[in-house]
């Protein structure tokens, strides 16, 4: 890539960047969708909806998978922005290609479809009830940490057959990890964690190999590839990835959701007037923030997309939020549209590794929404106390939201429900 000249010199990781995306992305899209970027060593940023469908449903092309020294003589890098350090494994799912991640996917997905997610939608709410139940009487709470935070937390631990009174553990450390800036004291903090972490998960993949349950763990040293079962190494890399992708993103969409409806009195109005209109709203919710907003891919071969020529071996860095606010794509692409039909929207992902929970995220998603529309509408959020994630090039979220309410009683067990 050397030879070519830079279009731009944007580090997306940059706290610069991050604050003024939306207004950068605008212009990339609008002079030069598919740019050649200088920092980072240099990479392709691919801004415009049409680019990034294009990236997305071609794996063969780019490559998702983290191979370092490649036998095709490629360095694959993953996804940008993952440290690589011996606490941060390699995302089992994610940073996998070819017919291992398609064996992978077919066995995990009977778990992940809408009638496997429906059957789970009683315990979301038992599980979302009792969390409210615990400030409800006082008149106020943080919407983050003492609602959308630990809801998803005790799911995921749930279908991992992980301790699910371990559920802050495992949400402070992965919300702390994407809630600061890469440097920061805090984002440090949590990093020097990941040896523990990923200590504990290979742990307990050894444990449930010798004391099979029903649960994904289980599920997964059943799996085979091409023959083999995991390796007890594999399955902890998954866990990690399962663990994290069920924890702080569905966290960022419902926090954000709140912070809307919180803002906009009248769409709240109208969702508690039409709660029908709930499932459209969280597909336009998806849309608007993508909470994973970016991705990166390698070019395994020489490819050409949107009049420029990319390279074998290439990075190429993708924006499912730019993509997502594409005028060409949406009208009134800047604007939550409650009703917006038809939605087709990128915050999942596409093709091969579209996201596997898509389905078990969106039932969260509305069952916290729900709960909070239902029995707290007129929740007020302390905007002097709110804070947004200050920079993380690949996700956005909340990282404290406190606000208050008129009290209300129980309505759930005085025991908790896991």
């Amino acid at each position: 890539m050397g030879d070519v000249a830079p279009d731009v010199d944007l580090d997306p990781g940059s706290l610069d960047f991050i604050d003024h995306r939306f207004e950068h992305f605008a212009e990339l899209r609008e002079k030069c969708p598919v740019a050649y970027d200088g920092a980072l060593g240099g990479f392709w940023l691919v801004t415009d909806y049409d680019g990034v469908v294009a990236v997305a449903n071609d794996n063969e092309t780019f490559a998702h998978r983290y191979e370092v020294d490649a036998p095709d003589g490629i360095t694959y890098h993953g996804i940008i922005g993952i440290p690589r350090t011996p606490g941060n494994p390699r995302l089992g799912i994610a940073e996998i290609d070819g017919p291992e991640h398609h064996d992978l996917r077919r066995a995990l997905n009977p778990v992940f479809t809408p009638p496997a997610v429906e059957r789970l939608r009683p315990t979301m709410e038992r599980v979302a009830t009792w969390f409210l139940d615990q400030h409800i009487e006082r008149g106020s709470l943080d919407l983050v940490s003492d609602f959308t935070s630990p809801v998803p937390a005790v799911l995921t631990l749930q279908m991992m057959g992980l301790p699910c009174e371990n559920w802050e553990h495992y949400a402070e450390f992965f919300h702390a990890s994407s809630a600061h800036p890469n440097g920061s004291p805090g984002y440090l903090a949590a990093v020097e964690r990941a040896p523990e972490m990923l200590t504990e998960l290979h742990e307990y993949a050894t444990y449930r190999r010798a004391h099979t349950g029903d649960d994904l763990t289980s599920l997964l040293l059943q799996i085979e590839l091409s023959g083999r079962a995991l390796t007890d190494l594999e399955v902890t890399e998954i866990l990690w990835n399962l663990v994290a992708g069920g924890l702080d993103t569905t966290t960022a969409l419902t926090s954000w959701a709140l912070h809307h409806l919180g803002t906009h009195p009248d769409a709240r109005a109208r969702l508690i007037a039409e709660p029908e209109l709930l499932p459209t709203a969280v597909e336009e919710f998806l849309r608007f923030y993508s909470p994973n907003e970016n991705l990166t891919r390698t070019a395994a071969r020489d490819v050409e997309l949107g009049g420029r020529q990319i390279r074998r071996g290439d990075q190429v860095w993708i924006s499912w939020l730019s993509g997502n606010h594409d005028a060409k794509a949406f009208d009134a692409a800047d604007e939550i549209v409650l009703d917006r039909s038809p939605n087709r929207h990128l915050a999942f992902g596409l093709g091969g590794h579209r996201c596997i929970g898509s389905h078990l995220a969106r039932a969260e998603t509305m069952v916290m929404l729900r709960e909070v529309l239902r029995r707290i509408p007129d929740y007020e959020i302390d905007a002097e106390r709110f804070q947004p994630y200050p920079g993380n090039p690949l996700m956005t979220g909340v990282v404290t939201m406190p606000a208050s309410f008129t009290p209300g009683p129980r309505t759930g067990p005085a025991e908790q429900p896991f």
